[in-house]
């Protein structure tokens, strides 16, 4: 085995989590990673690639997150890691083509724009993958809504691109829990880089060729979480937490299937498994963001007290759309998207949440 090269591009609390798991694991087994590279896009850039999507939607998105050396003092546990993140090889975008695997951690909104600076430096041999946790909003350049990896091939020369999801949120990679992962790729040696360069120690890593399916359970997850963030608010216990995450499941599986997917993806780790993680207050922004909602906090407001980039409320949105497109029937993601344009209050929108005209499981 020969240590790959491997990047991570974003510089959120994700990006600078896996930067940080990716070089213990250089440092405990050299012969996997060789170097592991971080590139951290300009504030600048990701703050006006968010901006720009605020005129074309409703809802309104958080601020980026924290630009280098700004990490957040989250937990004792953290400040070891932070440290060996310090020692992470910070690069330009032109250090990219060095790279072998490169991880791609940014929010939605700005993935094409960093794409474009990127493209000029990355090439055919290259693996791309994915951990974003929406799909790219509509816009006046791109009228429709876009998966990610179809992004990545639109816009780079890179085209062995996969996806992860899973349980594994940035806290537990920080503290080095147990967590797990799946990576949705078309092709065998993406799955095989993925097992090299995150498996071991605390970290499971499973492979499926099913990238639509780990994609769009990735993105359905920050929903789920926001529906979970209401109903914890409210008290509501864990009955309507496992309504939420295995009916939300059986919703996205549906939109999902549609569009090429298998449906079996939602109900393993990418779906399920990431559900349940997701709706755990430890470390989801997009969960607690839906308990300020659930008490009743303006959108905007809620934002700006999570501090945290949220894919949640802009995920509804597309959700909500792609149901209508591929003529699919969307209980949580309809209640959530009324809830957030005012037309329920907490109360209706918790019971339309939690209430449905559909008995048959199966539909």
């Amino acid at each position: 085995m020969t240590g790959l090269q491997v990047a991570v591009i974003g510089g959120g609390r994700w990006a600078r989590a896996l930067a940080g798991f990716l070089l213990h694991t250089q440092r405990r087994s050299p012969d996997r990673i060789s170097r592991v590279l971080h590139y951290r896009p300009p504030r600048e850039l990701l703050r006006a690639a968010q901006e720009d999507t605020r005129s074309d939607h409703d809802v309104a998105h958080t601020d980026v997150p924290a630009a280098i050396g700004e990490v957040p003092d989250v937990s004792a546990a953290d400040s070891a890691q932070q440290a060996e993140r310090k020692q992470v090889t910070a690069i330009t975008l032109a250090d990219l083509s060095a790279a072998e695997v490169i991880f791609l951690a940014v929010p939605a909104p700005s993935v094409r724009k960093v794409l474009a600076l990127a493209a000029p430096y990355l090439h055919g041999a290259q693996t791309l993958i994915h951990a974003i946790g929406s799909v790219i909003p509509a816009s006046e350049e791109c009228p429709h809504t876009t998966l990610i990896s179809h992004a990545i091939a639109e816009e780079t020369p890179v085209r062995k691109i996969g996806v992860l999801a899973g349980p594994a949120l940035a806290p537990d990679l920080e503290e080095f829990a147990p967590a797990a992962l799946v990576c949705g790729s078309r092709f065998d040696e993406v799955g095989a880089q993925a097992i090299q360069v995150l498996s071991g120690h605390s970290l499971l890593v499973y492979t499926t060729h099913d990238l639509i399916g780990v994609e769009l359970a990735r993105a359905g997850s920050s929903v789920i979480a926001l529906a979970a963030g209401v109903a914890n608010i409210l008290d509501l216990g864990t009955p309507a937490r496992a309504i939420l995450i295995t009916r939300g499941a059986a919703e996205f599986a549906r939109i999902a299937v549609k569009l090429g997917a298998e449906e079996r993806t939602f109900f393993g780790l990418a779906g399920v498994g990431e559900f349940v993680a997701a709706t755990e207050r430890r470390g989801s922004a997009d969960f607690e963001l839906g308990r300020l909602l659930g008490q009743r906090v303006p959108l905007a407001e809620a934002l700006k007290q999570v501090g945290r980039v949220c894919d949640g409320p802009a995920m509804v949105r597309e959700a909500h759309l792609l149901g209508h497109k591929v003529h699919v029937r969307t209980s949580i993601v309809s209640a959530l998207y009324q809830l957030l344009h005012g037309k329920f209050d907490t109360k209706d929108a918790l019971m339309a949440l939690l209430s449905t005209d559909v008995h048959n499981e199966r539909e």
